[in-house]
């Protein structure tokens, strides 16, 4: 089998299937796809909200809940624990299969009424109701994919956290504010792509620091300011110098910090113990390609923010000893063959088409179904006749496309279409990926939501906030804070202070924020560069890499052999 060459049926653009490509659609018998590899990503992303809260009711009991679902949903919600017990049946809105009509057409309308989990919670959770995405929470809130956080707030995708704040891709941490991609960290504030570091503040790709401020690309560094080294106690004299206490000396220092950055060389790749990869954070992968968050994670390609995966293609989010899972989102622990699926995990196994199905096996067009077994479409079969159901449904799905309404077709072998998000655009991860304005969004035939502002009752400006939080009464958690981006679309317009957010200040001798929660996190994604592969030359010895680092992000770039040679 050759390299092809292909059209994307979305965005018109030429997109290359490479030969080893073929040989994966063969084995799990599907179709090369039609979309090219951006495409393909964002029609995953458009399926997923991440950090969106509604409260309404539990279409079950009647009591106010949580839910990433607004009232509006054309299905029913349940609370969590409601959807997970035995007071409903999901075999009860059972369809018989249609031939005259297109297989997804079914499948809409079988997603339009069965009732669906509130939030994706797995685990015990312990007062954390507002939390999404997540494995056994405790004291957390707005957290959102995050295992065993613990006394976490603001936090987006994490893993072993505890008393950590506003920090994105974090891992194996305590104790750590503002920080980006950073992994067994302890007492950090403002760092990114770093590991092994504690006691430090303004950190970048630094590696076993202590004592550090201000401080790029050291390894092994300890009482270090701008990349100078100090004695201990000359050290404390200049940080207390610094006044990181104080918000417009934060303020003053990000900036500055920013550019200093940028001196120093930039790794084309950033990863750990990897080898054969492109795309970028790595961290004990092998042959991973144009992949990027991945951790130990064998064979795959257009992967984002897996791990303990092999063997996986266009799949985004989760992993957990996960195996041969393609086109598929929000699904993990101990899966495999899942094709074309949303939100299946706990050993849900030879799936395709289902949405939200955990511990399912062999089904095929599900929608809810807990522990399903030789199902089409919710009803039941004996494992002969589901066999031979599943060859027909899929011979029809080759013969009789649906078209949605910008008039794409999918034939089987594509993932849900777009139109079959339950979210709109901005309410999903796509938006932060792949931005749009509220006009291209509606003129792509997606929806949008628009974020109508509360008239809040503003009783402080944002500007009138104390600058450190010593000046800091008991009193502000009475106040209602202006955000000092009030005009951006996706602010909320103001913001409070939680109990638990200024006990963590005070702890940690920080000012407090000026802004609310989404702006804080979209400043937080911004400083990550987009999921998109360039062609560079690295800067020393001008071999050719790819990266996502652009020339205004990263001025000087090297490759991996440049950099170590460089750095350590």
């Amino acid at each position: 089998m050759k390299d092809e060459t292909k059209i994307c049926q979305s965005c018109q653009k030429d997109f290359t299937i490479e030969a080893e490509d073929f040989n994966f659609y063969e084995k799990i018998k599907v179709p090369p796809p039609s979309w090219c590899p951006e495409c393909r990503r964002m029609r995953r992303f458009i399926q997923t909200n991440e950090t969106v809260l509604y409260k309404r009711k539990c279409d079950f009991i009647g009591k106010d809940i949580f839910s990433m679902y607004e009232a509006s949903a054309p299905f029913p919600v349940y609370e969590t624990d409601i959807w997970y017990g035995d007071e409903w049946d999901p075999y009860e809105y059972g369809m018989d299969f249609d031939e005259n009509k297109p297989f997804f057409e079914q499948i809409l309308e079988l997603q339009s009424k069965v009732p669906r989990m509130s939030l994706v919670r797995q685990g015990m959770s312990i007062n954390s109701p507002y939390t999404h995405r997540v494995n056994d929470p405790k004291n957390s809130y707005m957290t959102f994919r995050a295992s065993y956080p613990e006394n976490c707030l603001y936090l987006y995708n994490g893993k072993y956290t505890k008393d950590c704040s506003d920090c994105a891709w974090i891992f194996d941490s305590e104790l750590c504010y503002e920080c980006i991609n950073v992994e067994n960290c302890y007492n950090v504030k403002f760092g990114q792509e770093s590991k092994d570091c504690r006691d430090s503040s303004f950190l970048y790709a630094c590696r076993n620091c202590s004592n550090c401020t201000l401080c790029v690309n050291l390894v092994n560094g300890e009482y270090g300011i701008w990349n100078k080294k100090y004695n201990r106690e000359e050290y404390f004299k200049k940080l207390k110098e610094l006044g990181l206490d104080n918000y417009s000396n934060v303020h003053k220092l990000q900036k500055e910090f920013e550019q200093f950055r940028k001196k120093f060389p930039q790794k084309a790749i950033a990863s750990i113990k990897s080898e054969k990869v492109s795309g970028n954070w790595f961290s004990n992968c092998k042959n991973v390609r144009e992949s990027f968050d991945c951790v130990e994670v064998k064979d795959g390609k257009h992967l984002f923010m897996v791990f303990m995966t092999e063997d996986c293609m266009d799949y985004y989010e989760w992993g957990n000893k996960a195996e041969q899972i393609y086109e598929t989102v929000n699904s993990g622990i101990n899966i495999a063959r899942l094709y074309f699926c949303n939100q299946c995990w706990m050993g849900a196994t030879d799936l395709y088409y289902c949405n939200t199905c955990p511990g399912a096996r062999n089904c095929f067009g599900c929608v809810g179904l807990r522990k399903g077994e030789y199902a089409i479409l919710n009803k039941k079969y004996s494992k002969k006749d589901y066999e031979m159901l599943k060859e027909k449904i899929i011979k029809q799905m080759k013969e009789m496309p649906f078209t949605d309404k910008r008039g794409f077709k999918y034939y089987f072998g594509e993932f849900f279409p777009e139109m079959f998000s339950d979210f709109a655009y901005n309410e999903t991860i796509a938006n932060y990926h792949f931005p749009l304005s509220r006009e291209e969004a509606l003129a792509r035939g997606y929806s949008w939501k628009d974020r109508g502002k509360r008239d809040y009752k503003i009783t402080l400006k944002p500007e009138d906030l104390p600058q450190t939080i010593g000046e800091v009464t008991n009193s502000i958690l009475n106040e209602v804070i202006e955000c000092e981006d009030k005009d951006h679309p996706e602010s909320v317009g103001a913001f409070r202070i939680t109990q638990n957010e200024l006990s963590f200040y005070r702890k940690m001798n920080l000012p407090l924020p000026r802004a609310c929660f989404n702006i804080r996190h979209l400043r937080r994604m911004d400083k990550r560069p987009k999921l998109k592969l360039i062609k560079r030359n690295c800067s020393k010895c001008e071999a050719e890499v790819g990266t996502v680092y652009d020339e205004e992000y990263a001025p000087i770039l090297y490759c991996e052999k440049c950099y170590q040679q460089e750095v350590y």
